[in-house]
């Protein structure tokens, strides 16, 4: 009997934060994937439901993979559940599994997006009693099979959600710091700065050392999703657990090959609170012995000197969630001269803030600068600030 898991190949949509997408195609095509359309807040490929799950094994940058499965025109709710019900639902769902349904809609008949996802549970409910003479359950966790529905004016697609919680939790984050940020977006820094994986990699106000974490793993070359153990696509009624049970064991292969090597990482910050956060955080990641981690004001951090070209990567506070504007300018001010001792050691520099006229006001200037979004906060990576 030929596997619908390993032999149906489709539309496949990674979706991630905007101003990532560039990078997450580059991911993909590293993994042997032919990047499709480049969207904002997504890339396209193809492939099997057993290719998601490589995807999602592997990419640091994407929050979710999804699996199509069919697009068509529907002009409302009615036009949506005709549809849906033709779909052979019981290829994929247990009739006694459980199943959510998350969507984006934007149709002139649909003033709540509730309704849709109502409709399409209706659909999917009818057509697996129909066929297998029960329904499975349906609500909102994303703990077991997962859809989404995208629909915009007339045009509807619907996917397997192969990912169900977003790829970014890792499973790392034992403590919490103050304004964390995302691990998708802490990735998405590390491959944005150029860094060589050779030269020290410097993380100065690392917060719960979320960007050494991630450093370390891609320096590693470690699957980021190597410590998590639930992803929607393991509750299909046509899941094959061989599949994961081998990309998994290759993908420990490759790491224990790697991890001895990894170059000198080094991560400090003024609060103890924040370093202990990181050793803690560190310790869930498996990172013991490979990142340096220092309770010291920011002008005192290590700075190793290094023949490779190592790279520097701060996260201050902007006046956002934390931090007062005005008296956050003498920091600022700090930033440009530990850069100055950075670059002086051979390591390029860069800032990630939410607050660019910071910045500027306390002659951090560059006019290499990449705007990325933390939620729904516009930031920019500006690299090689230097103090005007």
């Amino acid at each position: 009997m030929t596997s619908i898991f390993r032999s149906e190949p489709s539309k496949i949509v990674c979706t991630c934060s905007p101003g990532i997408a560039p990078i997450l195609a580059r991911e993909m095509s590293d993994l042997g994937f032919r990047p499709g359309d480049v969207l904002e807040s997504a890339v396209e490929t193809e492939g099997t439901l057993a290719d998601c799950l490589r995807l999602n094994l592997h990419l640091r940058t994407a929050h979710r993979v999804l699996y199509a499965l069919d697009v068509f025109r529907a002009r409302n709710g009615e036009d949506l559940y005709d549809e849906l019900v033709q779909i052979p639902w019981e290829r994929y769902l247990d009739p006694h599994g459980y199943f959510s349904i998350d969507r984006w809609v934007d149709n002139p008949t649909i003033r709540n997006s509730s309704f849709a996802a109502l409709k399409a549970k209706d659909a999917v409910a009818d057509r697996m009693r129909n066929a297998c003479g029960r329904r499975p359950d349906s609500g909102s966790e994303r703990t077991d099979a997962c859809l989404f529905l995208h629909w915009a004016g007339d045009r509807a697609s619907i996917y397997i959600d192969t990912t169900g919680e977003s790829l970014s939790f890792r499973g790392y984050r034992a403590v919490s710091s103050a304004a964390p940020m995302r691990e998708s977006l802490a990735a998405a820094l590390v491959l944005a700065s150029g860094w060589n994986r050779r030269g020290p990699f410097l993380n100065p106000m690392c917060g719960g050392g979320t960007l050494a974490i991630e450093a370390l793993w891609i320096a590693q070359g470690r699957a980021p999703a190597m410590l998590r153990d639930n992803f929607a696509f393991m509750h299909l009624s046509c899941y094959e657990p061989a599949v994961w049970t081998d990309l998994r064991a290759e993908a420990i292969k490759a790491w224990n090959a790697a991890r001895a090597n990894a170059p000198r990482i080094v991560a400090s910050d003024i609060d103890p609170a924040a370093v202990d956060a990181a050793r803690a955080n560190a310790d869930v990641a498996q990172a013991e012995g490979h990142i340096r981690l220092e309770t010291c004001d920011l002008l005192a951090s290590p700075v190793p000197e290094s023949a490779e070209r190592g790279v520097a990567i701060l996260n201050p506070p902007y006046g956002g969630r934390i931090g007062d504007p005005v008296r956050l300018r003498d920091t600022y001010e700090d930033i440009g001269a530990f850069l100055a001792i950075a670059a002086a050691a051979n390591h390029d520099g860069f800032v990630f803030t939410g607050n660019p006229d910071l910045a500027d006001a306390a002659g951090l200037s560059s006019d290499r600068r990449r705007t990325f979004w933390s939620g729904d906060i516009e930031c920019v990576l500006l690299e090689n600030p230097s103090l005007s």
